[in-house]
């Protein structure tokens, strides 16, 4: 670790600033993808190549480093960057003369972007979107980051310098990079494998992790530690099961508090329905605006398991509208899902210029020609809605004179402090959403990604299906098995039992990893469980088959997250944190226990076991970071 840090030193010492030159110059390779994000970047005057052996033998040939960037199309960084620095001439001379440069796509190659994602933690000791890496001609990285300023910014190392220092370091000293790639991809291997050893979890592992949880939890504004705030959804999960297991009443409270807080806040989207990516706030005021399918499956699922612990029906209209607004913005004719909307778009007042959340914000002035003075009063008062804006915080200067919808308060105390009924202002706050509702849909909408995930579609599947039992709705019924559907015509091969990553215009991305099987394996048991059609069980059974073929360890047990198709993965990885999406290996623990059940498949409940044992070192010793495992744990030892 001590090479890495003089290493990165030596990298970001002494820079200087320049001005951006962009252009927009003729295609290069990536104009022949499907991915809307390497379709973006399909103009670049980089050289840019996609993931694959004709690029590696090119490094190789020419004896350049690899320069691998990393992201997805709806990401707001990863714009910037590309208008900054991969749209400059300069730079891009600088990679095509000096580098092979290489777009990946995250959410087309998982694999891809949990190897250097975990690179990037290990030497800038963070990572995000987009993922910069800079790797040896075996593609083992040396150099991480993200989002990289072109030039010298406020103190910040520019992009230009920084490959003009990787340059020099490769010529003049390989030794050092070749140890520090060498040691770096050692710590990526450690991080991302299991335990060997034979073992087993501690039973006191998850009530440690309970107490982690209990510890971290924000009492005022609800969810875990400060900003920025995710909804972290296998926490929330992990936390109902604990605290309905062991009778522990403050499990569910502070899951309860965090969706009431995350529900008023702006994360939610108060017009239309749906969570946005996270929060730069600790009080869920500030989203960043990406809207993602995945989040919305996730949410959705928790709202119902709340609901039904609860034994009430306070979740089921923020349920209902999220799930209305992926059915009618998001969903295909052929039933299947897109996959996110971006977080910028026109602003409205001005259709030259781009902002993120532009589709959402609004400024007073826009709102007092839209509400009646009735509206006016009960709105403004409930999302604080000021002449000069209600960000406090906005370093960026992005939301001057804009409000953030959000409510502070309940509308029954908003209610009280005007001193009307709560009924006149429930009327009134649903008369002005649908105000605002219609005059929104005029406005541009944000950049839609509409390639179609496979594990994503299956998280809305999953959501839909039980959601058509809570709230007796056959409508949401029918859009999951409609979904299924689409997966079995579209990203499933009958006859190889050949599972798919993505599709879009008809065109495969490539095969499934894990976490499509472990998903939708989940969202068909529950699709059997609502609709008692045992085809879907039947498919359930026959991709879980397929799983263990393709993924599981038989030696040292657990799956891998991907297969050993792809030469140029530095190694197969076995993962169990809860990032934004639950584990992988933590769904198919759970998938094997119900299967086991409901196919009378005994043999399957000691796979379940085994997998967690096999991940018993990490278990034991970091409760904070695998929660969904540790949910996957009691539910087979309950």
């Amino acid at each position: 670790m001590i090479k890495i840090l003089f290493l990165s030193l030596f990298i970001f010492h002494g820079l200087s600033s320049q001005c951006l030159a962009a252009s927009v110059e003729k295609p290069n390779r990536l104009q022949h993808e499907s991915s809307p994000y390497l379709l973006q970047h399909a103009h670049n005057p980089v050289d840019w190549y996609p993931w694959g052996e004709e690029a590696f033998a090119k490094a190789r040939e020419e004896n350049k480093p690899i320069f691998i960037s990393i992201g997805y199309s709806t990401c707001h960084w990863c714009h910037v960057m590309a208008h900054e620095s991969f749209e400059n001439k300069d730079i891009a001379a600088l990679l095509n003369k000096h580098f092979i440069s290489v777009k990946v796509d995250r959410e087309e190659r998982p694999d891809i972007d949990r190897i250097y994602l975990t690179a990037s933690e290990i030497i800038a000791g963070y990572g995000g979107w987009p993922t910069t890496i800079v790797s040896t001609t075996e593609l083992k990285p040396f150099f991480a980051g993200t989002y990289i300023p072109p030039f010298n910014k406020q103190g910040q190392p520019g992009l230009h310098e920084l490959l003009n220092k990787i340059v020099t370091l490769w010529r003049d000293d390989r030794s050092s990079v070749n140890q520090v790639a060498n040691e770096v991809t050692a710590l990526i291997k450690q991080q991302l494998s299991s335990d060997s050893s034979k073992g087993t979890v501690n039973t006191k592992s998850p009530a440690l992790s309970y107490q982690h949880f209990k510890k971290a939890y924000d009492e005022e504004f609800g969810g875990f530690g400060n900003a920025p705030k995710f909804p972290r959804t296998a926490v929330f999960d992990f936390l109902l099961t604990y605290g309905q297991q062991k009778k522990q009443p403050l499990a569910l409270q502070m899951v309860e508090q965090s969706l009431d807080r995350m529900i008023r806040g702006g994360i939610y989207d108060q017009v239309g329905g749906g969570l946005h990516r996270y929060s730069v706030d600790a009080e869920w005021q500030v989203p960043h605006f990406e809207k993602m399918l995945y989040d919305q499956g996730l949410i959705t699922n928790t709202l119902i398991d709340v609901s039904k612990q609860l034994n009430q029906k306070k979740y089921h209209a923020p349920l209902r509208q999220t799930l209305n607004f992926v059915l009618e913005k998001m969903q295909n004719k052929q039933g299947g899902f897109f996959s996110a909307y971006d977080a910028d778009s026109t602003r409205p007042d001005n259709p030259n210029e781009h902002g993120e959340g532009a589709y959402y914000v609004w400024s007073q002035k826009e709102l007092k020609k839209l509400l009646s003075k009735k509206q006016q009063t009960l709105l403004f008062s409930y999302y604080n809605i000021q002449p000069e804006g209600n960000v406090a915080s906005d370093p960026q200067n992005e939301f001057t004179n804009l409000n953030i919808l959000h409510a502070e308060q309940s509308l029954e105390d908003t209610a009280a402090s005007l001193g009307i009924k709560y009924e006149t202002a429930q009327r009134l706050l649903d008369q002005g959403l649908t105000r605002l509702q219609q005059q929104r849909q005029q406005r541009p909408l944000p950049h839609l990604d509409d390639k179609i995930i496979t594990s994503w579609n299956a998280l809305m599947i999953r959501s839909l299906a039980r959601a058509a039992s809570l709230l007796n709705d056959e409508r949401y019924l029918a859009a999951a098995k409609k979904a299924a559907r689409f997966i079995h015509r579209h990203l499933y091969d009958p006859v190889s039992q050949t599972l798919y990553r993505s599709t879009r215009n008809g065109i495969k991305s490539g095969k499934a990893y894990l976490d499509d099987y472990a998903y939708l394996i989940n969202a068909l048991t529950h699709l059997y469980q609502t609709s008692a059609d045992k085809q879907w069980l039947l498919w359930a059974n026959n991709l879980m088959q397929k799983q263990i073929a393709l993924f599981y360890d038989q030696n040292g047990h657990g799956f891998f997250d991907n297969t050993s198709k792809d030469k140029n993965i530095l190694f197969r990885s076995k993962e169990i944190y809860d990032g934004s999406l639950p584990s992988a290996n933590a769904v198919s623990v759970e998938n094997l226990w119900q299967l086991s059940r409901l196919s009378k498949r005994p043999d399957w409940k000691a796979l379940a076991s085994n997998t967690i044992n096999a991940f018993h070192q990490q278990l034991n010793e970091l409760v904070e970071n695998y929660p969904q495992m540790y949910r996957s744990y009691l539910l087979i030892h309950q």
